[in-house]
């Protein structure tokens, strides 16, 4: 499980300090527990800031820094502050992939959970959905490459999702069949993606008919399925975790 996966699910943890290596130093890294903190938004904004303006001025390359990256990212995706998570998960990757191999995996999950957070905007500009689909894209791309097939899996059906917003049905259906291919074994999540792609093959072939029956537009499925993240929402805490554990490198079952 990845490090911010496991400190969401560890919920009577105590909050200390982590001390980690770099070129001999140790230094203390502040774990990120909003719970036992009780941090507001402003505090996790501020605290997201903090951890962004330290990687952007350290030099060379290791696992803590593309950590700092990460650690403001969940800052702000805590504080719903979905623009800066997404623009802190990019510069993760961009981190991550000035050091070819060693760092292609790490920046996969990056542009994934990047993905993720630029769909929790409601009121997209057209460079953030640019920036969505090229995210999915590579995460695609590199997670293929480094034969993570599940997290390939996984970002085809959000880039499956992502043509469905936007109303590109034969590149949907072609996503979701990526992904029941990738998925493989994985009997219920392959069945699932192929019912979606003979979904979207029946909805192709009948459109006419559809648009007669006045039955839903395609482009209103998301903001009406309420998939969007609010402090409000009672389950808003395990909706958070399993944002991060669904794009963690090592998933939990493994």
């Amino acid at each position: 499980m990845g490090i911010i996966a496991s400190s969401l699910s560890r919920r009577d943890a105590a909050v200390k300090p982590i001390p980690r290596r770099d070129r001999g130093t140790t230094e203390e890294y502040e774990v990120m527990f909003f719970e036992e903190e009780r941090l507001g938004p402003a505090a996790l904004e501020a605290r997201g800031d903090r951890f962004m303006s330290i990687g952007r001025h350290r030099r060379g390359w290791s696992p803590d820094i593309s950590r700092l990256f990460e650690e403001a990212a969940t800052s702000y995706v805590l504080a719903e502050k979905w623009r800066k998570a997404a623009q802190a998960f990019s510069e993760q990757a961009r981190y991550d992939l000035q050091f070819d191999d060693e760092g292609e995996l790490s920046a996969a999950s990056a542009l994934l959970r990047c993905a993720k957070c630029y769909n929790q905007i409601e009121e997209k500009e057209a460079g953030e959905i640019a920036a969505t689909k090229h995210a999915l894209e590579k995460a695609i791309a590199l997670f293929v490459k480094k034969n993570n097939l599940h997290l390939a899996a996984t970002s085809c059906v959000d880039l499956a999702e992502f043509y469905r917003e936007h109303q590109q049905l034969h590149n949907a259906l072609y996503s979701y069949e990526q992904a029941a291919d990738y998925y493989g074994a994985n009997r219920r999540r392959n069945r699932h993606c192929r019912f979606k792609a003979n979904l979207l093959r029946f909805t192709l072939a009948n459109q006419e008919m559809l648009h007669v029956k006045g039955l839903v537009h395609i482009k209103d499925y998301k903001r009406r399925s309420g998939i969007y993240i609010k402090s409000s929402d009672p389950d808003w805490r395990a909706r958070v975790r399993s944002l991060f554990d669904s794009t963690s490198i090592v998933q939990p079952w493994m």
